[in-house]
């Protein structure tokens, strides 16, 4: 198995098709053919199924596939990085961000980047953290932001800061004029959360358990804005951390006052795979991603104590 074979293994599955990834490749079809031969001969398995349609991967195929990418990818990052060692970083690099970091975080991260360095292709991928930790275990994203992990997962951790989080609102609500409230409070009142597979329900669901909360979950939206909005409306009350709602709070359209007694806060760490070194354009990500959520602390528009 060569590098030369994976690659013109993937762009069979991905053309499905040999005739068409010979056109694009500008290999002839029979030499794929036997390329093909050759790596399911070496690996005794099927790794495609031919019709008259085309072909497409089998299982065993769907793995090769998945670690092929990631070969492909190390052996492009080595090349970039030997050849920038001695020039100012670059090369694109992704970044896994929660929808409620991404609110205060992702502008100016982009921002400065650009800034400071052009030569940086900075991608920024936006969802919920249960599925930003399973593209960062498979080589999908270099880096991310992930809440309350365990110290003994798969990742290099950089503990960034701990978080509180806030009952939310609508004005003349029962967080209106306070600066905080006791976890109590959520006894049996609609809220309106985010579903399981977010970090902030899965805060929310701890306590449960811990503290025998009476949670009424009336509404499970994905949506922050969604959830901003019908709270705002009175439709319900929700559990948020501060960069997710400031703008609201400043302006008047939300109330919060913070969780205590016990607190209900959570731990915030940047996270890397430690199934391969990051690119030197990705560890300078790292180094601006911690200056600038320092930076938001101090303005205000994060909230927590940091541990960088």
């Amino acid at each position: 198995m060569d590098v030369r074979q994976l690659r013109y293994f993937l762009t069979i599955g991905r053309c499905g098709s040999f005739s068409r990834a010979a056109v694009e490749l500008n290999v002839a079809q029979p030499a794929l053919s036997h390329h093909v031969a050759n790596l399911e001969a070496e690996l005794g398995v099927k790794l495609f199924d031919r019709s008259t349609r085309g072909v497409v991967a089998t299982e065993c195929g769907v793995t090769l596939m998945h670690h092929a990418e990631i070969i492909l990818r190390q052996m492009t990052q080595a090349t970039r990085e030997v050849q920038d060692c001695s020039s100012m970083p670059s090369g694109p690099v992704q970044i896994g961000l929660p929808t409620s970091v991404s609110i205060a975080l992702a502008v100016p991260l982009l921002t400065e980047v650009e800034k400071l360095f052009p030569a940086i292709t900075l991608n920024v991928n936006e969802n919920h953290s249960g599925y930003l930790s399973e593209w960062l275990g498979s080589g999908q994203l270099d880096l991310a932001i992930l809440f309350d992990v365990d110290e003994s997962a798969a990742f290099d951790l950089t503990f960034i800061m701990t978080e509180p989080l806030y009952f939310v609102t609508a004005p003349g609500g029962p967080a209106a004029g306070m600066d905080s409230v006791d976890l109590d409070c959520l006894n049996d009142v609609p809220l309106v959360v985010t579903g399981q597979a977010h970090g902030l329900r899965q805060v929310l669901d701890r306590h449960q358990h811990k503290n025998a909360l009476r949670l009424n979950i009336k509404t499970e939206l994905d949506s922050l804005n969604a959830i901003k909005k019908l709270v705002g409306a009175g439709y319900g009350h929700s559990v948020l951390p501060w960069c997710a709602i400031q703008d609201e709070c400043r302006t008047g359209a939300l109330c919060a006052a913070e969780i205590q007694n016990p607190t209900l806060s959570r731990r915030v760490y940047l996270a890397s795979s430690k199934d391969w070194a990051l690119s030197r354009a990705a560890e300078v990500i790292a180094g601006v991603t911690g200056d600038l959520v320092r930076n938001l602390v101090e303005a205000d528009r994060m909230r927590g104590t940091l541990h960088l």
